[in-house]
């Protein structure tokens, strides 16, 4: 039997992609160097060269999200601070993730045991209502969205791989510089050692706060291949990330429309061009990601600082 939609019926689907589906992915774009070198940095991530480590050991397995994972560990370059050679990123500080709306109670379980005393939702408050964090004993959540509402694709967009990237490349840009003001509050209660340890996600856990962690080891000193590789491990359960959009969110609705299966996989995985392309006008607009913080986003020196007091780990220094 040939489905007819009407054009009520048309409307409303319409509707629901535009301003449902659409906000969800907060932005990504090709830089055409990168994407020419994609290959390679998949591989990095995947065997854990360029700093990234094993898969099993930076993630954390959950039941009911896929993206959730540890940023400690990584080396940094620092040829300022004389004797101190050898400094990392601490473990068990920072955890990076995808919404926690869907966790079981083991997942609960699992959070609660590393501690987490602070969950920094960046999701825009529609996101919320309609998936609600669940509660995670002892944390203490923080809604600081990175952005309100975004820009509509079209709906034709999605049926282009091309203009799909090259449109989240632009999303990436608004981030930076038409939110900028958001990023404020993220990295002052990152300045707050008794926010520690912090969990913080968006829906997919790998848009937003894949920015927002890239400008936190870059400010932290990791080397831009390592942040990179860092960037790329969310396409490590890329299968399962998509199933479960496809189960529980608008990505079924996509699939009846038409969208190809490899479009959503596009849709919800990254490409090394995206932060690539971020960092680097970043690089030429304000010479570094600490000048762009204190300088355009107004963190204060003090802050900035602190977050390396924090996150990173010194010879000697006691846990």
């Amino acid at each position: 039997m040939k489905t007819v939609l009407t054009g009520t019926t048309l409307v409303v689907v319409l509707v629901v992609v535009l301003f449902g589906v659409v906000r969800l992915f907060g932005g990504r774009g090709v830089d055409p160097l990168a994407a020419a070198t994609g290959a390679l940095a998949r591989r990095e991530f995947a065997d854990g060269s360029a700093g990234a480590g094993p898969i099993g050991e930076r993630f954390v397995p959950l039941e009911g999200t896929f993206n959730t994972r540890d940023i400690g560990g990584y080396a940094v370059e620092d040829g300022s601070t004389e004797g101190q050679g050898g400094r990392v990123v601490r473990s068990g500080l920072y955890y990076r993730s995808g919404h926690l709306s869907r966790l079981s109670d083991a997942d609960v379980s699992k959070l609660e045991d590393l501690g987490i005393s602070t969950v920094v939702d960046l999701r825009e408050a529609s996101r919320i209502e309609r998936y609600p964090n669940r509660h995670i004993p002892g944390a203490h959540g923080v809604h600081l969205p990175i952005y309100d509402d975004m820009k509509p694709l079209h709906f034709t967009i999605l049926l282009n791989r091309q203009a799909i990237s090259d449109r989240f490349r632009e999303f990436y840009l608004e981030y930076l510089e038409e939110w900028t003001h958001r990023f404020g509050p993220v990295f002052r209660l990152l300045a707050d050692e008794t926010a520690y340890p912090v969990l913080v996600h968006c829906t997919n856990g790998k848009d937003r706060v894949g920015v927002v962690t890239a400008l936190l080891l870059e400010l932290l000193g990791v080397p831009r291949e390592t942040i990179v590789a860092d960037f790329l491990l969310s396409n490590a359960y890329l299968d399962e990330v998509l199933d479960a959009f496809i189960e529980h969110e608008e990505g079924r609705l996509l699939l009846t429309l038409g969208v190809p299966r490899e479009h959503l996989n596009h849709l919800m995985g990254v490409e090394p061009g995206w932060i690539v392309s971020a960092l680097g006008h970043i690089d030429e607009t304000y010479g570094s990601v600490e000048r762009y913080l204190v300088t355009r986003v107004g963190l204060e020196q003090e802050s900035v600082d602190r977050i390396r007091a924090i996150l990173l780990d010194t010879p000697g220094r006691s846990e």
